[in-house]
């Protein structure tokens, strides 16, 4: 269902003025007359885990912000095997700008890590604003090469770091993306990927990985209550076992 609200001059929608990522988000950028533009064709909807929002290949017909939840990033590899390529948080923005016209597609596969919801725009539409709004193309251009920057920061990782390291900078970053969020790990946060889907992100084994925190949990760096809720103990000493 759309979601469309009433506002009158200088007033930002109420679901607008409510969203846990409204200044984190590109919608930041934006004032309270254009945040109704984009409210008007904007609608909600939630993903159960394990449920996908696209598949890659599939007609890119929204662009989508995340507002609650964690999604995954995935891409099949030429064996039949899906790789996990990266992970969505909120506030990140879904859809590739760059890619324009009616023949753009999906380049990866988009699934719910846990129960996720997604602030959706059509395509057309979207494009049509960000055109209108400086400051949303501006921002939706610092995004795109954050993401870069990130990717890039990510192939280190495959190619360079230790097992040890790899491990590491995973929890950190989720840590990290966990606290811009408004949580802070040192209070705990859940890992939003099984042992099995870490060791696909970071190229490992599930044992390796599972080892990996072993030890970081022996050397007090962090705790962890069952097999995915952690809590850091000690921010500097997982940053240097990053390789930071």
């Amino acid at each position: 269902m759309d979601t469309v609200t009433e506002i009158g001059p200088g007033k930002e929608p109420a679901l607008c003025a409510a969203c846990a990522v409204r200044n984190s988000s590109l919608c930041g950028a934006l004032s309270a007359e254009e945040l109704h533009g984009l409210n008007i064709i904007s609608r909600r909807k939630t993903f159960e885990r394990g449920q996908f929002h696209v598949l890659e290949g599939d007609d890119a017909l929204e662009f989508a912000n995340v507002v609650r939840g964690v999604g995954k990033l995935v891409r099949g590899a030429p064996d039949g095997r899906a790789q996990i390529v990266g992970l969505l948080f909120p506030s990140d923005f879904i859809g590739s700008y760059a890619s324009s016209g009616d023949g753009a597609q999906e380049p990866f596969s988009i699934e719910a890590a846990s129960e996720m919801e997604l602030c959706l725009f059509p395509r057309a539409q979207f494009q049509k604003l960000a055109q209108e709004f400086p400051g949303l193309e501006s921002r939706l251009l610092a995004r795109t090469l954050t993401e870069l920057q990130v990717a890039r920061d990510w192939m280190v990782l495959l190619g360079r770091k230790t097992a040890s390291e790899k491990v590491a900078t995973f929890l950190l970053h989720v840590g990290q993306r966990v606290q811009n969020a408004g949580c802070h790990p040192t209070e705990g946060f859940d890992l939003p990927l099984s042992r099995s889907d870490i060791a696909d992100h970071t190229g490992l084994t599930v044992e390796t990985v599972s080892r990996q925190i072993g030890h970081l949990r022996k050397a007090g760096v962090l705790e962890m209550e069952g097999t995915r809720h952690v809590r850091w103990m000690d921010h500097d000493a997982l940053s240097d076992a990053a390789g930071f």
